[in-house]
């Protein structure tokens, strides 16, 4: 039994076209306005553009690559990026906990000590929603299973 074969829809094709920058600019905006209702449409972008990096990657690998598989293996380059990690978070999150209770327990005004609450309380804000959003789009991200 041999697959069926279908030739593939206008809004495929354009999918396709897209997908490789071939759409002219006033193409390309009226396609992007139907990607914005058409869930089953930016998946097959999504896939589309997948492809497209898959078979770039089926080249192989370039020396800078080989270089960094290298560097990802090596004791010392993984010990010492955990190792920064580790007392950058820490000495960070003690910092700002020490700060914060110098200035909460000081004579320091009032306004200062809620702007400064604020500061920082933003920032954790803009940290938190951005990590979310990374988190639901991750699923569009083309670049999730090629590795470099």
């Amino acid at each position: 039994m041999t697959p069926s074969h279908r030739e593939p829809t206008h809004e495929e094709l354009l999918a396709m076209a897209y997908a490789d920058g071939e759409l002219a600019p006033a193409e390309r905006r009226e396609f992007e306005r139907l990607l914005e209702s058409r869930a089953d449409l930016r998946q097959e972008v999504v896939r589309l553009q997948r492809l497209a990096l898959l078979a770039r990657q089926a080249a192989g690998p370039e020396p800078i690559d080989l270089e960094w598989r290298r560097l990802a293996l090596d004791p010392v380059q993984r010990a010492g990026l955990g190792l920064g990690w580790s007392l950058l978070l820490c000495g960070a999150l003690a910092g700002l906990g020490s700060a914060g209770y110098v200035l909460w327990t000081s004579d320091a005004p009032l306004l200062l000590k809620l702007s400064a609450s604020s500061v920082v309380g933003g920032f954790a804000l803009l940290l938190a929603l951005a990590l979310r959003a990374r988190a639901r789009t991750r699923t569009f991200d083309p670049y999730t299973e090629i590795q470099r």
